[in-house]
């Protein structure tokens, strides 16, 4: 059984065709324009042995013969074989046409225009001069003429049918081919967008952290955080809550400050392995409770920092921790009254801080008198404010 393609020339839809239309045909021969190479193609199928295969066909167009019929035919006619451009033959003698010369004319020419090189396509069909190409066996009664005109007229519409039903296909082929090509271009558009946004939004949250980083650089008056390739590289992958992210490099920075806190070094390198993503909320719509207590003490905390940094280098230097000292350190200077005013200020909410994260702050807690001794009040005398 023939198998057909949306792809395929017309042509060639035919050609699979004549097995079913004519069992007993000898052989049939095409020649078209092929717009997909610019060039004109014969093909031809023949009965081999039940076998119908399609097969190249050389030829060459002496004196135009071919281009001729091409222009001019558009219809159906019957040849004989020597007037047909394939057969090679000697001129024989002129004999005057009788009735018998019609019975010689077994191929039939048919033309299909060709919208392309606006010429003719032409099937030559090889007939036997009997009835047996239909199928009637067991006669040898002969093609006559009105036998051939109706032949001509129902296989060229056949034909016809063929070809035009081809040609729709393959232009339904061709618009699904381009509305798919054009979803495909417009899915990797969509792609395209969405990794450009992936990129910028994942470049935000690195200067979003580089702006805590400066931020907390500014009241150190000890060491510059850096963070590493890696680092940023992590956070941009990021797709946790966008809050979480100032508490995340608060906790680097207290683990790094208590990892160097005898270094001599300047420069503090943040790496991804001092970066944890884990329970900063992510995926979830609702703050974590530990990014929304920071965004409540920011102030405090920063506060707090600002003084941890300030006595550590106090510390380093060999000095008392004394207000003096202490506000001396501090990356811009400040007095030691204005120490004990902003205390006083955050007194409830550092005693909280104070009391939740036991592990930091660990200096100043410890030996700066001003917060000793806010840590000294009793908790039936601490204001409701925390």
């Amino acid at each position: 059984m023939a198998t057909f393609s949306f792809t395929e020339n017309p042509v060639i839809h035919v050609l699979k065709y004549v097995p079913t239309l004519l069992p007993g045909i000898e052989k049939v021969i095409a020649i078209y324009y092929c717009n997909e190479i610019d060039q004109i193609k014969a093909k031809y199928i023949s009965d081999n042995i039940g076998e119908h295969k399609i097969d190249d066909l050389a030829f060459e167009d002496h004196g135009g013969t071919i281009d001729k019929l091409r222009k001019t035919n558009s219809y159906f006619s019957w040849l004989k074989k020597e007037d047909t451009p394939f057969e090679i033959h000697q001129k024989k003698k002129h004999v005057q046409m009788n009735v018998f010369h019609e019975l010689e004319n077994t191929i039939l020419l048919m033309g299909f225009y060709n919208e392309h090189d606006k010429k003719h396509d032409l099937f030559f069909f090889y007939f036997n001069q009997s009835l047996s190409n239909f199928g009637v066996s067991g006669t040898d009664q002969a093609l006559t003429p009105d036998n051939k005109k109706i032949i001509g007229f129902l296989l060229y519409n056949s034909i016809k049918t063929i070809m035009e039903c081809s040609r729709k296909d393959l232009s339904v082929f061709n618009s699904y081919n381009e509305n798919t090509k054009s979803l495909i271009k417009k899915h990797s558009l969509v792609k395209e967008d969405l990794e450009h946004s992936k990129n910028n939004y994942g470049l935000s949250l690195i200067d979003l952290c580089k702006s805590y980083i400066k931020e907390y650089n500014e009241n150190s008056s000890h060491f510059n955080y850096i963070l590493t390739d890696d680092a940023l590289s992590k956070i941009k992958m990021y797709h946790g809550d966008i809050s979480a992210l100032r508490i995340m490099i608060k906790k680097a920075i207290d683990y790094v400050n208590n990892l160097y806190f005898d270094s001599t070094e300047t420069d503090i390198y943040i790496s991804e392995d001092y970066l944890n993503f884990e329970n900063t909320g992510a995926g979830k719509a609702s703050k974590p409770q530990e990014v929304q207590l920071y965004d409540r003490y920011s102030k405090t905390i920063m506060l707090l920092d600002k003084l941890e940094n300030a006595a550590r280098d106090v510390v380093a230097k060999n000095m008392d921790i004394t207000s003096v000292n202490v506000g001396h350190a501090c990356s811009t200077p400040i007095t030691a009254p204005a120490i004990s005013d902003a205390i006083k200020k955050h007194r409830n909410k550092i005693i909280h801080l104070l009391n939740k994260y036991p592990e930091n702050w660990k200096i100043i807690r410890t030996e700066f008198r001003p917060v000793r001794n806010v840590l000294s009040i009793r908790p039936d005398l601490i204001e409701k404010t925390a």
